[in-house]
């Protein structure tokens, strides 16, 4: 490819804790600097479950590990590649947007890039052709001074080769989307940015950002950058919502002494496809919702009467791998019924929303082997007409 450059920047000690991410190396400047980076995985780490609140994530062991950390020189579209693996291991990548990975790892922020097991006598890809289900090809659209954590684990003690390159892009997607906001009185001490971005391409989303709990800041901002004074509170909600998406409340957690950035991901919607209400779960075997059901709910009111152009068709699930039965059916239809009943009790038009049980014919698990999967079969889906 052409203008393609390799990029590298510091890389983190191999012996390494969630409390410190040590710098070694500055940003080459110039391009006969640029080149391949190894790692060494040991068994002596310092890995303690780094990436706990990922749940894509939490089957992995901490074996033999290391990483590398790199910034990107310029707006580019990424790519990741390496020499054959000399023994099974898993390679997971982030994207950061600031400069601190030990924060946005712990608060969940940092974009998970790729997650990948490479078999002995593989090499190993990574950049916008990869298509395993995390964020779109945008993913790899990366912003200048942006961090990229490379992380490699395996059963034995082993070492690869990586190589990021990075493709000069003129008009790169993700920098045409940025819509900075500062508003700052004291720029000496430290600061707080929320990062707004799609759930699915990781790219920046402008959106109405209503702050709450945080003295001296309550009011409704726009962009999709927004920087402030840190400031803290303990009743601080962050509500965010846009055009084409669905609203967000945010609970932020600071960390004092250092610049925050906290990243609030926005879920798109797109007419005629049909869009899983996660926390609207029920009791078994009845259409009595569980207590944290209420929360996606009363977000789906606030965007039906936000988006008055859409009409909604609610569909129920239910969780039955023995045989469609006229009782599952009754009950995915009641279960549908319930949360149209709940829109419509709370403001929406009766007639925007229409509903259909459809039994145990969809489920996502034909065979459940665990709760989790049985909890996923019972669900409430809503397919969104203009």
């Amino acid at each position: 490819m052409k203008n393609i450059v390799s990029f590298v920047s510091a890389f983190t000690l191999l012996f390494l804790s969630l409390d410190s991410f040590a710098i070694n190396n500055s940003i080459p400047t110039t391009s006969s600097e640029w080149g391949t980076e190894s790692v060494a995985t040991t068994s002596e780490h310092g890995f303690k479950n780094q990436f706990a609140a990922y749940e894509k994530l939490s089957a992995l062991t901490f074996q033999n590990c290391a990483s590398i950390v790199y910034t990107a020189p310029s707006d580019g579209e990424l790519k990741i590649i390496s020499n054959t693996a000399k023994e099974d291991l898993h390679v997971v990548i982030f994207r950061a947007e600031s400069g601190d990975f030990n924060q946005e790892l712990l608060l969940g922020n940092a974009f998970l890039l790729a997650s990948k097991t490479i078999a002995k006598g593989e090499n190993f890809s990574a950049d916008k052709s990869l298509n395993d289900g995390l964020f779109e090809a945008s993913r790899f659209q990366i912003l200048k001074g942006q961090r990229i954590l490379i992380f490699v684990n395996s059963e034995k003690a082993t070492s690869l080769d990586f190589t990021p390159e990075l493709t000069k892009v003129k008009t790169l997607e993700a920098r045409k989307k940025v819509e900075p906001f500062e508003f700052r009185k004291n720029k000496a001490g430290k600061s707080m940015k929320f990062a707004i971005r799609d759930a699915m391409t990781g790219l920046p989303v402008k959106a109405r950002v209503n702050i709450q709990g945080l003295k001296g800041l309550e009011n409704i901002y726009s962009g999709s950058d927004l920087t402030f004074d840190l400031v803290t509170g303990k009743a601080a909600i962050i509500s965010c919502d846009a055009d084409g998406y669905f609203k967000n409340d945010f609970t932020p957690k600071f960390t004092a002494g250092v610049d925050n950035v906290l990243t609030i991901l926005l879920t798109s919607f797109d007419i005629n496809e049909n869009m899983r209400l996660e926390g609207v779960q029920f009791k078994e075997g009845t259409a009595e919702p569980l207590a944290t059901a209420f929360k996606d709910l009363d977000n789906l009111v606030e965007f039906m009467k936000t988006n008055l152009s859409i009409s909604i068709e609610v569909q129920g699930h239910v969780n039955a791998p023995d045989g469609q039965s006229r009782a599952a059916q009754k009950l995915s239809e009641q279960r549908a019924k319930f949360v149209r009943d709940y829109l419509v009790k709370n403001g929406v038009v009766p007639a925007r929303v229409e509903y259909e049980g459809y039994g145990n014919t969809m489920m996502i698990y034909e065979n459940p082997a665990n709760e989790k999967e049985e909890q996923a079969n019972r669900r409430v889906e809503i397919k969104f007409f203009d």
